[in-house]
Order: structure tokens, then sequence, then C-alpha cells
């Protein structure tokens, strides 16, 4: 009688997708260097970058402010904050984030996107100003790239929000009777579009903004169901991209409100802003808060930019010039 052989098991080596099918622990989960402290243990030049951006930073940091209101009924203009923005984060409640979660977000209302679009961010953005725009992962593409051009922006750049479900096991709502009807799949991305306004050349606007600092794939694990919370690293691409310390969040909550920050959202508990205590950050050397750049762009020194270093402009990179024989691909 033949003894039976026991059944060898297929070695998956690399195969995610698989590990995937069998334990519901997505290949993303796997990604190397997805934590800012790790990711660049190999770069030293680029880890002491990121370490003497952070501090010039926090050095020149505006405290938080916080603006209760409801967007629906607040006129922006520059009169209501006494300046114009350098850098405006915008987060609104797509209609998406509603319909993927069902019973599960706490507060259902959702706005248009014809609603976000009217928006009047060209009365508060300065020029050259940057827009951050959420934009889910679904029709929101679309219709964040018509809000740009409304507001007078082009889009530049699209970061992506990849999610990791390495806390998957304890959330027992990860199934299908909970997620957006008619799927097959779970959208496990978001994305964030970059807006330009005005005429920003990284070669020769390094006072304004250092690009190639970091990457535009962020990597961190996804929210509560029904949570529309965003990674925090964010706001380190930004404040490391913009040196513009004039910042506007709109659509916050109470977690979003941040040093060098005004978060605006009828779900912010308490209003700290005060115009005349805010432009008292941006005052020039004779004492009188500094006004909008009404012609070009910013000078180098203005009081609403954060300065560099030496090391800094030693250490970070640079857009390779152009000339003969080289190429004019736009880089990151």
């Amino acid at each position: 009688m033949a003894i039976p052989r026991p059944s060898k098991k297929p070695d998956r080596g690399n195969d995610y997708c698989q590990h995937f099918v069998d334990t519901g622990q997505r290949p993303q989960n796997f990604l190397r260097d997805s934590v800012l402290e790790d990711r660049y243990e190999d770069y030293p030049q680029l880890q002491r970058l990121i370490q003497l951006k952070d501090k010039q930073i926090q050095q020149h940091v505006t405290p938080p402010y916080a603006l209760k209101a409801d967007l629906k009924k607040l006129m922006l203009s520059k009169e209501l904050f006494g300046t114009k923005f350098d850098v405006i984060l915008i987060d609104p409640p797509w209609e998406e984030y509603v319909r993927r979660a069902p019973g599960f977000v706490a507060d259902t209302e959702w706005w248009s996107w014809e609603q976000i679009q009217a928006l009047d961010i060209d009365a508060i953005a300065d020029t050259p100003s940057f827009v951050f725009l959420w934009c889910g992962s679904a029709e929101g593409l679309d219709a964040g790239r018509h809000c740009l051009k409304k507001w007078g922006f082009r889009r530049s750049e699209d970061v992506c929000w990849i999610k990791t479900n390495k806390d998957a096991a304890s959330r027992k709502y990860l199934i299908a009777e909970y997620q957006e009807p008619g799927s097959m799949l779970v959208h496990t991305k978001e994305h964030c579009l970059l807006g330009i306004r005005g005429s920003v050349k990284r070669s020769l606007d390094g006072h304004i903004i250092h690009s190639n600092c970091d990457t535009d794939v962020i990597v961190s694990d996804e929210p509560p169901l029904g949570s529309t919370e965003k990674p925090e690293e964010l706001y380190a691409i930004i404040e490391r991209f913009c040196l513009g310390k004039r910042r506007l969040e709109l659509f916050g909550e109470d977690h979003n409100i941040r040093p060098g920050w005004v978060t605006a959202g009828k779900n912010i508990s308490q209003t700290t802003f005060k115009k005349l205590t805010y432009l008292n950050h941006f005052r020039n050397a004779d004492g009188v808060p500094y006004d909008e750049h009404h012609v070009g762009k910013p000078p180098p020194g203005v009081p609403v930019l954060i300065p560099s270093l030496p090391e800094i402009e030693e250490l970070r990179p640079r857009s390779p010039p152009h000339g003969p024989g080289r190429g004019r691909g736009r880089g990151r």
C-alpha cells in the first residue's frame, strides 16, 4: 500500500496579491520606508535637510488660530482675514465620503462640486499661491480640476494617499455589506490636487518654494470607517515645499488645528482667530503689516516668507539647468 505523500504548500515568495486574498492584508502594508523617520536612513544629506527645514519652520511659525464658521454662509474675503494667503488647504465634504460608508458618517451633509467651486478662493489667494484640494478617489478627481480652473489655479501635482490596513484584524466592519453599494472593490487611495496660481520657477524662486524635498505619495493606515480624517504628513509636505507663512485650511475640525495655520470650519469648537493679532505676525521693518505683493513676486526677506539658511541651500535638491544637450523634462 502506497503511503500518500504530504501536500507541499506552495511558496508564494513576494506574491503580496495572494497574501491579500489569504489574509486581507493589503500589499501596500509591506512598502518599505513608508514612515518618515525611516525614509532617509540611507540618504544622510536629505535626512539632514529635512531636520534643518523642520527646525527653521518651527522657529518662524505663527500660533494656531481657529475660526468657527459655516462656509456656506461665510463670505471669504481679504477683509475677513486681514490678508491673503500663500497656501490654502481644502478638504470639502464630497458626496463620495457619505456614499462609501453608509451609516458610519457622523455628519452626513455633503457639498456638490458646484457648491465647492463657488467658494471665492480667488478673493483670499495671493499671487503666487498654492491650493491643495482633497478630492477623494472618484468623481472628485475631475470635479477638482474644474474647481482649480475656476479659482484661477493650474493643476501641477497630484499627491496620492495610499491607505494601509495593518490594523484590519480589529476592524470587523471592513466587510462587503458596509462598503459602497454596487462596488466590487474597495478604494484604498485618495488624491490631493496641487494647484499653482501665478508663475513660480523652481530654479529661480528658491525663496518661495523648495521642491523635491518630499515624495508625492503618502502611505499610512486608513482611519475608522466613516472618518474623513486625512494623514498629518501632508501638513509637513506643504510646509517644507512652500516658504509662505500665511496658511489657511477650509472645512477643518478641532483635530486639524495646528501651529502655523488658520483653521476654519463649522465643526470648530471655539474661535481664536483675531484679524489684527494675526497681522502682527507679518510686520515689515517699519512696523507696518505686510500687504499682498501687488506686482510680481515677493522679494526675499519679506515677513511672510520663512528665511532659508546657507546649509539648507547647499543641501536641497535643485532642478537641472537647461542648456544644449539637456532635456527639458519637468521632473518633480
